[in-house]
Formats: C-alpha cells, sequence, structure tokens
C-alpha cells in the first residue's frame, strides 16, 4: 500500500496539479527519497505515531511536488538541469556554490516536515545500546 494517494495529495496536501495517470511513478520515487533520508523509518509507517504519519505523508507530497517541479533527472544526477547562454555569460538554473548533489535531491519542505519528530536522527539502535526514541520498534 503506498503510503500517499493522490486523493491526499490533491485534496489534503493541495499541491501543484499532476495528472493521475502520472502521480504513481512520482510517488514511488519520493517515498523512496523520504525512506532513504529517515534510515528507512518511514518503511514502518504503519507502526509509527499519528503525527510522525502525517509528517511523512507531508514530507512525500513536497518531494513529489519537488519532482514534478523540478523535474526527474534531479533524482538520477542530483542537480537541475539547464541553464543558458548569452553571449559570453552563462547562466545555470539553481546553480550554488554551497549545494551538492545529495542535499538538492530533498526540498527542502520535506526535511521541514520532518525535522520535529525525530525521524531525521541518523543513530540507530544496536545490540546493546539502549533504545533511541522514538523508534516504535525497540532494539533489534
Amino acid at each position: 500500500m503506498a503510503i500517499v494517494s493522490y486523493e491526499y495529495y490533491a485534496q489534503n496536501y493541495c499541491g501543484e496539479t499532476i495528472a493521475e495517470c502520472q502521480f504513481p511513478q512520482y510517488a514511488n520515487r519520493a517515498t523512496r527519497q523520504i525512506v532513504n533520508l529517515t534510515h528507512g523509518r518511514a518503511a514502518n509507517y504503519a507502526v509509527l505515531p499519528a503525527f510522525q504519519q502525517t509528517a511523512i505523508q507531508n514530507a512525500i507530497c513536497a518531494q513529489i511536488e519537488y519532482l514534478y517541479l523540478e523535474g526527474k533527472e534531479i533524482t538520477v544526477n542530483g542537480n537541475s538541469a539547464g541553464g543558458w547562454t548569452v553571449g559570453k555569460v552563462r547562466v545555470d538554473k539553481g546553480s550554488n556554490s554551497d549545494a551538492t548533489g545529495a542535499s538538492s535531491m530533498i526540498c527542502s519542505g520535506a526535511i521541514a516536515e520532518l525535522e520535529q519528530t525525530g525521524l531525521l536522527n541518523p543513530q540507530v539502535p544496536t545490540l546493546g545500546s539502549p533504545v533511541l526514541l522514538p523508534y516504535p520498534w525497540g532494539v533489534c
């Protein structure tokens, strides 16, 4: 079962209009990216508290919209292609000296949705370590 349905995206998130037939390809990519960003914790969506579930859904929606507006090539090469040249001047779309490929693959709106949930914490429980909250599955 998908975490975000087309109906949720269109009616609750109210994002940019995407054709319903195109929605699954954006939703699948965005979901994979959010699951990776949360170190796999979003994959346990069904057992998470309601506020984390809502944050994950909204983060996926933000990522769907980002992929739709910026283009799917951002998931392949990590930056948005494009730009133009006029004479000797070259302007690259989205160029930023601070931006890296990895950070530009996830939109800031998705990160903002997840910041207060604890799902972005890179620590993972291991044998012999105390339970790190908010992990619903406890110690491995």
